[in-house]
């Protein structure tokens, strides 16, 4: 079984470098789950109609690689991300915004990389996305564009650290934000201890063998969702919504063998929110929750380990 298994994954990922740069996490592949402990919104005055309305989300996330490959010296990579939000109320109001039951989320991420000199190199991530309830037919507002173009360098005798910078650039809903990112990735002379910092996660681990490794992950999670279908309490024409959190937490990963990983992650989500916005990016309504446990856990595939 183990010999199928590998085979396949050979045959489906072939091309694929031995190593994914600082922009990329080395799992190429792989699914998760992450469970939400159930919470409302706080901040609504008690006449509202959705003031005590529990709500849970839970989010499933699938991801596998793009065959990578070189134009020169220039490397283009990346992953296929595709996210669900499903969410559960103890209330349901037919053709809320508030109530939305289930959002998706398709994600490529697309690396660019080309070397110059002994230790610098230009990179672009291209990260276009499509999210939406798609209750109706894709359209050009269910796009947002986003990217990260900058220089990276390496640092130490082993080149072991790997430092990014450059702008971080969105367009969404006729709006642009330009906003300065950073990515790090390091491991120790030793091979026990490696940190990764890039947007949006952070991840520090150190391995224990090599099959066990424990240490601490966050990330900043956020859906930018057409909404043209809806409208506010109020009655006002809604254009999007944004849904964010920030999650951070332990982390436990355990080799199952070659290159399978089993990721076990439990933490607090907070800084939760779902704001509406009108066709001028103004707020229009924005609902705040107080911090959420979660439970996250993750098979994946790994290259180069």
């Amino acid at each position: 079984m183990k010999k199928v298994l590998s085979l396949v994954l050979l045959t489906l990922f072939i091309c694929l470098p031995n190593k994914f740069y600082a922009q990329l996490i080395t799992d190429g592949a792989g699914v998760s789950v992450t469970v939400n402990g159930k919470s409302s919104f706080g901040n609504l005055s008690a006449v509202d109609p959705y003031y005590g309305n529990k709500f849970r989300y839970n989010t499933y996330d699938f991801w596998l690689p793009i065959p990578s490959f070189k134009i020169g010296k220039t490397r283009i990579l990346g992953i296929v991300n595709y996210r669900v939000l499903d969410f559960t109320f103890d209330k349901d109001f037919k053709d809320s915004p508030n109530t939305i039951s289930k959002i998706q989320e398709i994600k490529p991420t697309v690396v660019v990389r080309h070397p110059f000199g002994k230790r610098w190199a230009a990179f672009g991530v291209l990260i276009p996305t499509m999210a939406s309830d798609f209750k109706d037919s894709f359209s050009i507002n269910d796009m947002v564009l986003d990217g990260i173009f900058g220089v990276s360098r390496k640092f130490g005798e082993k080149s072991n650290l790997e430092i990014g910078i450059g702008p971080h650039i969105m367009y969404a809903f006729d709006k642009f934000l330009i906003t300065p990112a950073i990515s790090v990735d390091y491991k120790s002379n030793d091979g026990k201890w490696f940190a990764q910092l890039y947007w949006p996660r952070v991840n520090v681990f150190r391995n224990l063998g090599n099959s066990t490794q424990v240490g601490v992950a966050g990330s900043i999670d956020w859906t930018l969702h057409n909404l043209q279908n809806y409208k506010n309490n109020e009655g006002q024409e809604i254009d999007y919504a944004q849904f964010s959190a920030v999650h951070g937490g332990l982390q436990i990963n355990q080799r199952l063998f070659d290159g399978f990983w089993l990721q076990l992650q439990g933490g607090v989500g907070f800084a939760n929110k779902y704001t509406l916005y009108d066709s001028n990016n103004n707020s229009i309504t924005d609902y705040k929750t107080k911090e959420i446990p979660y439970a996250k856990m993750m098979l994946t595939y790994r290259f180069g380990n």
